[in-house]
């Protein structure tokens, strides 16, 4: 396809990918600032609108060159989507019930990386594939009738009649009587006398001792995951076997990690679990370097990305959690967009080699995520902070 041959591939293939996770950089800010500005729904609709316009046409593509410009508003809009969406069901699902909202929404990569390994095996060549996992997101118009905008954004901008229409709806919807005092911890908490409209940048997530360690170690603690994440993904079809087979099992070991962690999140809470994963998908990442045998490179590979699905879960609650309502998506939009550097590296350090180099570089950066994550407080149970 468009004279691009063997040896061009190896060049070009990291190259689409680390073109995405740019813009999934680019977006991740961009769209944390307008989530916050102007709403996780209006955000949240129209990244998926562009997103899906932007997958069709690529799927129609006359050369490389039209295929890769496409790659960057699909990734400026996966990195706006990902950022209103986690928003919006942080703001949306109370602290109980924040962590299974959290799974089912995770497991969705799981699931969604097999389904593509089987598509894949059945449509090998490209357009058609790209077709095949385009269309059906169609079906996200949808949303604009069965998604609101959070109550707790709109209480935070001062629209408490807006928050209290939508919070009747929910009520209403799940078959309970409205509460007349459901809106009143959050109007004693929001002080939305005093300026409503006041703009948040990304300065003010330094502005206090604590944000600024929080941010530090958070864009961190994102850039390592992401890398390590997608860098094992990558990486799979790199090992012996099946290409297909290892990536449909580089995906599905993800769920039984987003259960696990799902669980753990809840008895034991975010910070002490999350250390445990990096720790430990650390070590087995390492023990790979004297192994010979290919099974137990298999086992002690997918050990690595059971371990960083489990902490790729966790941390999207911990870093929501972790600030206030009306900089939430500006922190978890810089982290996120930590983690898209570290995407945009992942598929270099993949091709590295077979095994050694990126065993030895994931496996660190693994360590050292552990090791800062100490530093953070525990969020479990805890009400969300509105104000700096």
């Amino acid at each position: 396809q468009w004279d691009i041959i063997c040896d061009d591939s190896k060049k070009y293939i990291p190259l689409t990918k680390t073109i995405f996770y740019a813009g999934k950089l680019l977006g991740a800010y961009l769209f944390g600032w307008i989530s916050d500005r102007f709403g996780r729904r209006v955000t949240l609709l129209s990244t998926m609108l562009i997103q899906f316009i932007s997958s069709l046409i690529q799927c129609f593509s006359v050369n490389f060159y039209m295929y890769v410009a496409l790659r960057v508003p699909l990734g400026i809009c996966s990195g706006g989507t990902l950022i209103a969406a986690f928003a919006l069901m942080a703001e949306m699902v109370g602290p109980n019930r924040r962590n299974w909202a959290n799974c089912l929404a995770q497991g969705s990569y799981g699931v969604g990386i097999a389904l593509e390994a089987l598509i894949a095996y059945l449509l090998p060549e490209w357009k058609n594939f790209s077709l095949a996992v385009t269309i059906p997101n169609v079906l996200f118009v949808l949303y604009w009738w069965f998604v609101p905008e959070s109550p707790r954004w709109l209480a935070a901008r001062g629209r408490i009649k807006d928050a209290e229409v939508i919070l009747r709806k929910i009520a209403k919807t799940n078959g309970h009587e409205y509460q007349e005092g459901a809106l009143q911890e959050i109007k004693s908490r929001e002080m939305v006398s005093e300026k409503p409209e006041k703009t948040y940048h990304l300065w003010h997530l330094f502005s206090t001792i604590y944000l600024a360690k929080v941010t530090i170690i958070e864009g961190w603690s994102w850039f390592v995951t992401s890398g390590v994440y997608y860098g094992l993904s990558f990486n799979s079809g790199n090992l012996s076997g099946d290409f297909y087979v290892n990536f449909a099992a580089s995906g599905l070991v993800e769920i039984p990690a987003y259960i696990l962690a799902s669980v753990l999140v809840d008895r034991i809470g975010r910070k002490k679990p999350l250390i445990a994963y990096y720790i430990i998908g650390g070590l087995a990442l390492l023990s790979l370097l004297p192994i010979q045998a290919l099974a137990l490179v298999m086992t002690f590979a997918l050990i690595g990305k059971f371990t960083i699905s489990a902490a790729y879960y966790q941390i999207y609650i911990h870093s929501a959690e972790l600030y206030p309502t009306v900089i939430r998506t500006i922190g978890v939009g810089f982290a996120s967009l930590c983690a898209r550097v570290g995407a945009m590296g992942a598929p270099y350090v993949a091709d590295s080699t077979p095994l050694i180099a990126p065993a030895i570089i994931f496996g660190g950066l693994s360590m050292t995520a552990g090791m800062v994550t100490f530093f953070l407080p525990e969020t479990r149970g805890m009400p969300l902070p509105d104000h700096i």
